[in-house]
């Protein structure tokens, strides 16, 4: 801590000394006043020279505590005004001692009631703060005592210097004594203010210090708190970056099996009907004429066939891939199923006719969902054409619709080998997906009804299975209903 700042007690306190002299100027209006009392008192009792002299000195008084009052609001407590003040004010006391002593008897300058004034000039000065007028009054005023004393001591009679306690030279040092040793009292007046003054500037500073040092610890701890808010929003941002990490690492853990899965169709699936494609045109070619137009016929329905097969083997790949890349765009208007799936049966008639299917048609013409049009058309022709795979030569395949409390349903129902339950908890998954052929060896690759459950998730649809081995499968598709799209 700093150490505290020596300060004058006249620099300390200018404001305080105006207001000390403000108040020795009232005190004089008092004495003033106790002055003309007495002095209509002197006159009363017949001294009308004294009464005179007194009132000549009063007047003289008034007149110069008027103009110290001027001069007090003109330049404020300035030095000069206190040294002048307190210097009149002690001469006029002493005058006024003087005046008694002519009018009186010589003794009153020593005896007269006027004399106790003296310390109370001095003690006037200490109002003023001001150390070196408290040592100026005092001894001004010893001066003024003993000067007067000097001047009428050959008037005074001899005997009355015996009888009256301390009127000889003794008594007059001895006031003389009580005077200065007042005077050095009060010089510590102003010392004593101004370490009082001074504590309570140190005081100030450690309440001050403190106070900073409380504003710093407060300071401190909010930075504290500050920088534990931001370090527990780092480890969130963290841990919301390793979460995303993760995220991304089973993304792109998925997407690398799903890239093997794609491959693995291309390299093998897909390859397949284009290789037995090859192998029946060369063996037509190196014996063609040993082969009738019957034999070329079923030849070429044999090839027709493995194109098919190839063909939506090759439309699955695209819309998968266009699925997977976000290329397929999301368009929802009303669709009217019954229009849906005659579109699908149309398209796979072939398909049907070849295997001698009955399908039986028994969908609401009036039944409609609010979906895209092409991702269910996909999806029905994909779920379509697995029901015709799997499905015996002259089974039966029933396409029906239904209502539930929040559904519309599209049924799809087929008598062909059905599949075990560990069968269809893998039909919707990538990288474990084993496709099981058809009934007359059609090769599939499981690919359709993943893209069927992933264009289904875009309209909010939900794909549910029902299957029995043996017995046949049923495939619904349940569409929210038009008033909760």
């Amino acid at each position: 801590m700093k150490k505290p700042i020596s300060i004058k007690s006249e620099d300390l306190f200018k404001e305080d000394a105006v207001w000390g002299e403000h108040e020795v100027i009232k005190f004089r209006w008092v004495l003033i006043a106790v002055i003309l009392l007495f002095i209509g008192y002197i006159y009363y009792t017949g001294e009308t020279d004294r009464a005179l002299t007194s009132l000549l000195l009063a007047t003289v008084y008034i007149f110069y505590n008027a103009v110290i009052n001027i001069l007090l609001r003109k330049f404020g407590s300035a030095t000069w005004i206190r040294f002048l003040s307190t210097t009149i004010d002690i001469s006029i006391l002493s005058l006024h001692i003087f005046n008694y002593s002519l009018l009186f008897k010589p003794i009153a300058v020593t005896t007269a009631a006027s004399t106790f004034l003296y310390p109370v000039l001095i003690l006037l000065s200490v109002l003023r703060y001001d150390k070196r007028l408290v040592i100026f009054s005092a001894l001004f005023s010893v001066f003024c005592f003993n000067l007067i004393y000097v001047l009428r001591y050959p008037f005074i009679e001899a005997e009355l210097l015996d009888k009256v306690a301390s009127a000889d030279w003794a008594g007059q040092i001895y006031k003389s004594a009580y005077l200065l040793v007042m005077g050095y009292f009060l010089y510590s007046i102003p010392k004593m203010i101004s370490r009082l003054n001074q504590k309570h500037l140190i005081t100030i500073n450690l309440r001050k210090s403190s106070e900073l040092n409380l504003a710093l610890e407060k300071q401190k701890k909010d930075l504290a708190i500050l920088q534990l808010r931001k370090e527990k929003r780092l480890n969130k941002r963290l841990a919301d970056q390793k979460a995303l990490i993760l995220q991304q690492k089973e993304e792109l853990l998925q997407a690398n099996a799903t890239k093997d899965k794609l491959f693995s169709i291309i390299g093998h699936d897909l390859k397949s009907p284009f290789a037995a494609q090859t192998s029946i045109i060369e063996l037509i070619l190196a014996d063609y004429p040993q082969y009738d137009k019957q034999n070329i016929k079923e030849i070429l329905k044999t090839i027709q066939h493995s194109a098919h097969q190839g063909l939506d083997l090759l439309g699955n790949l695209l819309d998968w891939s266009k699925q997977q890349s976000n290329l397929i765009k999301h368009q929802v208007t009303p669709v009217r199923l019954a229009t849906i799936v005659y579109e699908a049966q149309a398209l796979l008639s072939h398909n049907i006719a070849h295997k001698k299917i009955n399908l039986v048609n028994e969908v609401d013409v009036k039944a409609t969902v609010c979906a895209d049009s092409n991702m269910i058309k996909t999806t029905l022709r994909n779920i379509l054409s697995n029901a015709i795979k799997y499905t015996s030569d002259d089974g039966t395949i029933t396409i029906t619709t239904a209502k539930e409390e929040k559904f519309d349903l599209l049924k799809i129902t087929d008598t062909g080998i059905g599949m075990t339950e560990e069968q269809i908890s893998r039909l919707f998954k990538i990288d474990n997906n084993i496709s099981t052929p058809g009934t007359n060896n059609e090769p599939g690759t499981g690919l359709g009804l993943l893209l069927c459950k992933e264009l289904l998730d875009k309209n909010k649809a939900e794909i549910r299975v029902e299957s029995v081995v043996g017995q046949g499968s049923v495939f619904t598709i349940a569409f929210p209903h038009l008033e909760e799209e």
